[in-house]
């Protein structure tokens, strides 16, 4: 009886313990917050979201986007966008002339998607009458307008979650003691 309990609580601590890495992966990586939806003419990058993650505004519209995270973003969209890295407080402008739905999207995280919506929405929406200046470094507020502030997130200086590094931790901690278990059990049964 003993024994196989132990040979249980030793695999269920491998299994829990090996499959910890996936959990942070598993989130899907990006926003989880749902769509927000706001006017105005910026788009910030805050907490792994678009903010807000519709924009609604006017044909002929300059829209700023501006990274606010500690984490690295891009803009990646059909025939428009910033496809290049933008660090905390990079930004750019694309101005949107014809009227239609622009869907864009952080490549590095998944779920970090956003769309700007000019006029009613009614229309093609080719990127190609997007008009792209180039990235502003370190320029933490181009418009005077700011969108909606969000919590901050608790990160590390390098932009990790210290989550992620508990996590690992947790795992190795359990994968340690159910090796340490096995072998103290072999040494007993062999003496």
């Amino acid at each position: 009886m003993h024994q196989g309990m132990v040979r249980g609580g030793l695999v269920a601590a491998v299994v829990i313990g090996s499959s910890m890495w996936a959990w942070p992966a598993a989130a899907g990586g990006g926003c989880h917050g749902g769509a927000t939806q706001g006017e105005g003419d910026t788009v910030a990058m805050s907490d792994l979201c678009f903010s807000p993650s519709v924009l609604r505004v006017d044909p002929g519209t300059e829209v700023t986007f501006v990274n606010r995270d500690l984490t690295m973003h891009n803009v990646s969209a059909t025939e428009w966008g910033h496809f290049e890295d933008m660090t905390k407080g990079d930004a750019f402008r694309a101005t949107f002339e014809e009227e239609g739905v622009y869907p864009y999207a952080c490549t590095y995280h998944l779920g970090m998607t956003g769309a700007v919506v000019v006029g009613d929405g009614v229309g093609a929406g080719s990127g190609g009458q997007v008009t792209v200046a180039p990235i502003v470094a370190g320029a933490n507020e181009i418009s005077g307008e700011a969108p909606k502030a969000t919590a901050p997130v608790a990160s590390t200086t390098d932009g990790s979650s210290p989550v992620g590094w508990a996590v690992g931790g947790a795992g190795g901690f359990l994968l340690g003691g159910a090796a340490a278990l096995l072998l103290r059990r072999r040494r007993t049964t062999t003496v």
